[in-house]
């Protein structure tokens, strides 16, 4: 049974290395006037769909090798930097650090251990697993999967699915850099909360 192809446009794509929020394709058009193709790929949309950005061709193989190159080792001192601010222990948490999560229970308003084994290596990372839910049928204990909420670390709002979730946190798991973060997180949504109320 034949492998489908890759495509990005006309080119069929050869090489490709997801680092960070990007991916990196190297494609190739024998019947283009420049048969390589260098670009970054990103799916950061509501559809999640390909999006390809900052396509370059040329008509030197070694030269869009350079380019993918380059890129990629962009894209790891991207994420060497963001993962800088994290100074504690990377080791990520397990079910074993969590009340057991059933996935009909309400978990809105709690912190949540997101499974790391499904993300990529570099985001196997203590960091991007502690969030805040807050929202979604999935937290709620819906028949939906969409769990809403805050990443502790990054602050970031984002959307995992009750599967992932492997339970709440255990109190006595919960790191100190955890509890500040938490702590400044609940100030800022009963400011805004505040704010609301007095626009209205």
């Amino acid at each position: 049974m034949s492998k489908e192809k890759r495509m990005a446009g006309s080119y069929e794509i050869e090489q490709s290395i997801y680092i960070g929020e990007k991916e990196v394709l190297f494609g190739v058009n024998k019947a283009e006037e420049y048969p390589f193709m260098v670009c970054y790929c990103s799916y950061n949309n509501p559809l999640s769909a390909p999006w390809c950005t900052e396509a370059i061709g040329t008509d030197d193989y070694l030269e869009a090798m350079q380019v993918f190159t380059d890129r990629v080792q962009a894209q790891i001192e991207l994420v060497k930097t963001e993962q800088e601010q994290y100074r504690f222990d990377k080791t990520p948490f397990t079910v074993s650090d969590c009340i057991p999560d059933n996935h009909s229970s309400n978990i809105v308003g709690k912190v949540v251990v997101i499974n790391a084994e499904p993300k990529r290596y570099e985001y196997q990372h203590a960091a991007y697993q502690l969030v805040l839910a807050d929202g979604g049928h999935g937290a709620t204990g819906g028949r939906g999967q969409a769990v809403f909420g805050t990443c502790l670390a990054t602050g970031e709002r984002g959307r995992w699915e009750r599967y992932d979730v492997l339970g709440e946190i255990k109190p006595e798991k919960m790191p100190e850099w955890a509890k500040e973060a938490l702590t400044k997180l609940k100030v800022q949504q009963k400011e805004k909360k505040t704010h609301s109320r007095e626009e209205r």
